[in-house]
């Protein structure tokens, strides 16, 4: 019985990594590139907004691609669903900071 935890625990382990991997088309990750397409924003910023992204966006749905809206759509988006999921002005910056950024290294590929 005691081999049965560390194997639960490594393949729990490893579908979360797989999860957080998987979201990479959807959600990409804080790189130098999207750093650069955020016209400023911080990579804490960025990546708050991404683990926003990944987590609060997905508590319910799947996440849309950063690309299927326009920056306009996402901030009506973000603004409707901030009281659903709790969201504040902050993390909502944050949110917005990630998606414009991700979105601005999606037209330049």
């Amino acid at each position: 019985m005691r081999l049965r935890i560390p194997c639960v625990s490594a393949a729990l382990g490893a579908l979360a990594l797989g999860g957080c991997a998987a979201l990479g088309p959807v959600a990409p990750p804080v790189t130098p590139a999207l750093l650069a397409a955020s016209h400023g924003a911080s990579a804490e910023t960025l990546t708050t907004g991404r683990r926003i992204f990944a987590g609060k966006c997905t508590a319910c749905h799947t996440a849309d691609p950063v690309g299927k809206y326009t920056a306009t759509e996402w901030r009506g988006i973000v603004s409707d669903m901030a009281a659903r999921t709790k969201l504040d002005v902050a993390q909502q910056s944050a949110l917005l900071a990630y998606i414009e950024a991700a979105r601005g290294t999606r037209q330049a590929e």
